[in-house]
């Protein structure tokens, strides 16, 4: 069974079991249902401490009017022509997946460096002993959350995205300031010799990254800046190829991609499965956003020493991830595998699990769906005729909102805003841009008003049809 290799996907149930000497990781697949339902930072962290109670908010980066931005030496990014969309065939609807109140007062488990015995290690005290020698004494204590305010996504997060998969763009923006005019915070494109604030890290430690990805290849995008780990760091972390600073508070990023099947001429000599695995069975492309505190952990994310859960690996209820777009492989079987189909979910300590749909190929053949359909309802098996929105504080829905693989270009837009408490997903059609989003696509301009980004919250996509 196909897992994702850089931090643990989120609709598929985390089993970190641990046997004396040694310790496993097993992944399954999730329901259909949409049930699934220190104290303070050093000066390279991503938090500053708010009270005594060991809450932290996230340090998060101010600029001026153009997107010129204070922390990067009053930078702004580079004059860039967006690269040409490809498409051919059925013009499509586009979409959105709308998560609403995100955020509450809770805690997750926070790596720290200490000795055993040490009364701060509250949620994990624990030796680690590993089959193939050494050990390893693993601290974590409570860290407290009393802000209601997007918690935990307004920490630092940084961005997977694993093939199949061609990118041809890649931004983020943030606000400016508090309640004004967002900023491109970093930029990258294909055509580009000028990326801006933007670091790559993939397979190997590699940072050479062209947008190809080939099957069950994966790469991390982060900020520029480095994050010092080692001894002292917190949250702690003991070292590794992924250690820089991800984006906190809010953010939109941006992704023109496409998610052709693994065949492709282009990306199948990228391929980077097993020998003597199947390439449909694990064909699987994901864009995924984790805590960098989780992905710095020196095993990218697969550290038993981890906040990806507070009670239980299966349950998620920790630092938080956003499996924003994610195909479950077939190798999981034909109830949940399906590769023409993309589910959207959430995990924190606030939610357990919030969303992820599946539908496997035993149910859900892509025929049944219309051709212009991007947003479709696995429960019923029917495209979608209005944007789905799913809200933390009443979850129940009668539909399994997920999305139907787009073999061509398509805008991949996932904002996360504190203001209004909301995390947007949105998959456009580059010939059928709504009026609501003229003034970002295909453009990206160095700056966003406020009212835009308000647009882009209440946007429902399809409009009714």
């Amino acid at each position: 069974m196909k897992t994702h290799i850089l931090f643990l996907p989120i609709d598929r149930l985390w089993w970190v079991v641990f046997f004396g000497i040694g310790w496993l990781v097993a992944v399954l697949p999730a329901c259909s249902e949409n049930d699934h339902a220190k104290d303070s930072l050093s000066d390279t962290g991503s938090s500053t401490a708010d009270d005594d109670t060991g809450s932290t908010v996230p340090d998060v980066p101010t600029g001026t009017q153009g997107g010129n931005w204070s922390d990067l030496d009053g930078r702004a990014a580079p004059t860039h022509t967006s690269p040409a969309a490809e498409n051919s065939g059925t013009v499509t609807l586009g979409g959105t997946i709308t998560f609403t109140n995100i955020g509450a007062p809770g805690y997750w488990g926070r790596r720290i460096e200490a000795e055993p015995g040490d009364d701060r290690c509250d949620v994990q005290s624990e030796t680690l002993n590993y089959s193939w020698g050494g050990s390893e004494f693993c601290c974590r204590t409570t860290h407290n959350v009393t802000s209601d305010r997007l918690t935990p996504f307004n920490e630092q997060l940084a961005m997977v995205i694993e093939g199949p998969l061609k990118v041809k763009q890649f931004a983020v923006y943030q606000p400016l300031e508090e309640g004004g005019s967002w900023g491109l915070r970093s930029y990258w494109d294909r055509d580009s010799t000028d990326p801006f604030n933007i670091h790559f890290v993939g397979p190997g430690d590699t940072t050479d990254f062209d947008g190809i990805l080939g099957n069950n290849c994966a790469f991390h995008a982060m900020q520029e800046k480095p994050f010092s780990c080692g001894p002292d760091s917190v949250p702690y972390c003991p070292g590794s190829g992924l250690d820089y600073e991800g984006w906190a508070g809010s953010k939109l990023f941006l992704l023109l991609a496409a998610m052709p099947y693994t065949q492709d001429p282009e990306l199948l000599p990228k391929s980077c499965i097993a020998d003597g695995e199947d390439e449909r069975e694990q064909d699987a492309p994901w864009i995924g956003l984790g805590a960098s505190e989780l992905i710095r952990d020196g095993w990218a994310g697969y550290h038993p020493c981890h906040c990806f859960a507070n009670t239980n690996g299966a349950l998620g209820d920790g630092c938080g991830q956003i499996n924003v777009f994610e195909v479950i492989a077939e190798t999981s079987g034909a109830e949940w595998g399906n590769r023409d189909v993309i589910s959207t979910g959430i995990r924190s300590y606030q939610v357990g699990s919030l969303g992820g749909s599946t539908c496997g190929i035993q149910g859900c053949s892509v025929d049944l769906f219309a051709d212009d359909a991007d947003l479709v309802d696995a429960n019923h098996v029917t495209a979608m005729t209005t944007g789905a929105v799913i809200d933390a504080d009443n979850r129940a829905m009668a539909e399994g909102p997920m999305w139907r693989r787009a073999l061509d270009d398509r805008y991949y837009l996932i904002l996360l805003d504190e203001a209004t408490r909301t995390v947007q997903v949105a998959v456009i059609h580059p010939d059928n841009v709504p009026d609501e989003l003229t003034s970002l696509l295909p453009a990206l301009p160095n700056e966003l008003s406020r009212p835009f980004v308000d647009g882009l919250v209440q946007l429902r996509l399809p409009k009714g049809v």
